[in-house]
């Protein structure tokens, strides 16, 4: 059962209830009241009759009753009575009688003198009171006992029962359009984020509910639509993850392919023996290089892959220093290359990860080497800058187009292709720049003017102070 069809029973069922008690009550409570008022009025048109024919019997001969039978009949002809039938008796003898004597017939509890007991009856001639008393008159008891009609009473119920039952149903009937049509407008929300939920659940991960009220319905629409951002943006970031996964491998196999193809065939040729001395050492040179390669490229992938730790090892340094280090390690390969390396930095210190951004400069340093032919000029330079501090390398190698400079970072991509080969470059230096660079809270920008040289600021976010010297 939906939930829209439990809240118009509901509603149907408790306007039903409500309407059918309250209209119960007034009905039977107006009945109740009604009925009362016609039973103190015949009782008091009753006993004034009785207290008239006690009046007359004092003051006339107690032994004849004719006085008392005119008077009845006197009150009854001025229409002074009430009643619907009176009977007066002296023992067995009937004095007066008015209106059909089976209506008197019920039998009613005998009263003390001058007392009056009453009884309501229902019969074949309706609905009626039975009032009975005794009257003293000398050694003569007289029987008064008359019949008042409460039919129109019960006939009011009956007419007001009836209209109550068309206002009833009317009333029913109205309830429930009145809760179909409530139920439609509480739960059209509610259907609207159903459809939204199917549609994402079918893929439409655009899909919002877009609920603009200011109720619950509202804010939960609101939380919806935010937990729908958040989920498309995951997927779409989980999909772009499994993308460049993709293309990592597909990069690395094809990475691998070239050297292993040509260590398999020279190590075959090897094997085999039948060669001279120098396409031997050939041999054995091309599969020293290509292993020395293929053990750059794991050591790299691995680098990658460890900085997807959270937390990094940061380590008070002083700038000048730690570059004159990295010129140290760097300046014995950069001047076999024709390359004269330079560095320069303050003298502040500064807090890093000092592992990974040597890492980070020198694969800088390497990338610019790669960018020249016949030697140059790489300048490192660095500074402390609030919070942190920033480096820059800068080369007047070859240069690179503006439409390069968007993709350099990106694993295995790499600007010449034939060329990085040739130098052992498998395109991950500058995309693991970019993940300690990431690590640091930092970023990473290039400037390049082709047949000119490269600019790369680097700048890293981790503590910095002033220095005495």
């Amino acid at each position: 059962m939906s939930y829209r069809l439990k809240l118009i029973i509901t509603i149907s069922l408790l306007i039903a209830l409500s309407f059918g008690i309250g209209g119960t009550l007034m009905v039977t409570t107006s009945f109740n009241a009604t009925l009362e008022q016609e039973i103190q009025s015949a009782l008091t048109t009753f006993e004034n009759t009785q207290r008239t024919l006690s009046l007359l019997n004092s003051l006339g001969d107690q032994s004849d009753f004719t006085s008392l039978a005119d008077a009845l009949k006197q009150m009854e002809s001025q229409n002074l009575s009430q009643w619907q039938s009176l009977s007066l008796k002296a023992g067995d003898t009937q004095l007066f009688l008015s209106g059909s004597a089976d209506m008197l017939e019920q039998t009613v509890p005998t009263p003390s003198e001058n007392q009056c007991t009453s009884l309501p009856i229902s019969d074949k001639h309706g609905h009626g009171l039975l009032v009975k008393s005794i009257i003293l008159a000398g050694d003569t008891e007289l029987e008064v006992l008359a019949r008042f009609d409460l039919s129109h009473v019960y006939t009011l119920r009956d007419t007001q029962q009836q209209q109550y039952l068309i206002v009833y149903s009317a009333v029913i009937v109205f309830g429930i359009v009145a809760s179909i049509i409530l139920s439609v407008a509480l739960t059209r929300h509610l259907r609207r984020l159903t459809v939204t939920v199917r549609k994402i659940s079918g893929g439409d991960l655009s899909r919002r509910s877009q609920i603009k009220t200011h109720d619950e319905f509202g804010q939960l629409s609101r939380d919806f639509d935010v937990m729908a951002d958040k989920l498309q943006e995951s997927i779409s970031k989980l999909e772009s993850d499994m993308q460049r996964q993709e293309s990592f491998m597909g990069a690395f196999a094809h990475e691998l392919k070239t050297p292993m193809t040509s260590i398999i065939g020279f190590a075959d040729l090897l094997r085999q023996g039948n060669m001279d001395e120098s396409t031997r050492m050939m041999a054995a040179e091309y599969i020293f290089s290509e292993g020395k390669r293929l053990e750059r490229l794991s050591f790299k992938l691995l680098e990658l892959l460890l900085l997807k730790k959270d937390a990094l090892s940061m380590s008070r340094v002083w700038l000048n220093t730690y570059l004159g280090e990295v010129e140290h390690a760097l300046a014995p390969n950069m001047k076999a290359k024709n390359i004269r390396l330079v560095c320069k930095a303050e003298a502040k210190r500064v807090i890093l990860e000092t592992d990974l951004v040597k890492s980070l400069l020198y694969n800088l340093v390497d990338n610019a080497s790669k960018a020249m032919d016949n030697g140059g000029i790489i300048a490192v330079h660095g500074i402390a800058i609030p919070g942190g501090c920033q480096f820059q390398v800068v080369d007047n190698g070859r240069g690179m187009e503006p439409k390069e400079l968007t993709r350099i970072t990106e694993a295995f991509y790499r600007v010449d292709k034939a060329r990085s080969r040739s130098q052992g470059g498998a395109g991950l230096g500058l995309a693991l720049c970019k993940q300690i660079v990431e690590l640091h809270n930092g970023s990473i920008q290039f400037a390049s003017t082709p047949g000119k040289g490269t600019r790369v600021t680097v700048t890293l976010y981790g503590k910095a102070g002033s220095a005495d010297g």
